[in-house]
């Protein structure tokens, strides 16, 4: 092999090492920080529940509801219940952490009224997606068992389980799509309501960035899992 080749090889593996890293260790750097703001409490001095009570009234004439659920990490938003729910720790306290968490959910009811036909058809895109990734593993293995049998046959549902595996790789990435939009709404929302100084919205800005990093590690860590190198996660 000559140079140049040497040279891409090279910088194939120093590529695939730096995805491999977004992949792994994203997850520890926003927890990371995540845990860090959650000494620091926002100048506002609300917490939580108050916000979401603030901005649900005046933007959702008191239409959504507000849960507590130790189950989740930091919060989660369900469109068809219109409901948010937010981890005990986030719920009463006034952090930055736990106000720019609320604010992210709320970002995503937000969302569900300016961007419904997105949020629509991203639903019915992963109802779909989540059926087909039920049939990728019998295809897999009837594509094995013709591969002694008939090769074209063979060569077409491993063909079928390539497509499917694409089809998963888009519907993360539309995922990622969608929080990032939830996240400036957040922004948007914090910044309306002044809930945070200019330093501590920075700060703000800081934890949602980590929390999409994540978002792409999971779809980097589906698009590798082929390295075996990557943290498990659910490709479907």
């Amino acid at each position: 092999m000559d140079i140049v080749t040497y040279i891409l090889i090279g910088v194939g593996v120093v590529f695939l090492a730096g995805l491999l890293s977004v992949a792994n260790f994203s997850d520890n750097q926003l927890r990371e920080y995540y845990n860090m703001q959650f000494n620091e409490i926002a100048y506002s001095n609300q917490t939580s529940k108050n916000f979401f009570d603030l901005v649900n009234n005046a933007e959702f004439n008191s239409t959504l509801r507000l849960e507590q659920d130790n189950n989740v990490f930091g919060g989660i938003y369900y469109t068809s219940k219109r409901c948010v729910k937010l981890s005990d720790e986030i719920y009463d306290s006034g952090s930055i952490t736990a106000l720019t968490v609320t604010a992210h959910e709320l970002g995503h009811a937000v969302q569900s009224v300016k961007n419904r036909d997105l949020i629509l058809k991203n639903y019915k895109f992963s109802i779909f997606v989540k059926f087909l990734g039920k049939t990728i593993l019998p295809l897999l293995i009837a594509s094995i068992v013709l591969l002694f049998f008939n090769l074209i046959a063979s060569i077409v549902l491993i063909s079928l389980c390539f497509i499917i595996f694409i089809l998963a790789l888009l519907l993360k990435y539309s995922g990622i799509k969608i929080e990032n939009q939830a996240s400036n709404y957040a922004i948007q929302l914090l910044i309306k309501y002044d809930v945070m100084s200019d330093e501590q919205l920075v700060k703000a800005k800081k934890l949602l960035k980590y929390a999409k990093q994540t978002y792409i590690a999971n779809f980097l860590s589906s698009m590798l899992f082929w390295t075996f190198m990557t943290k498990k996660t659910n490709i479907f």
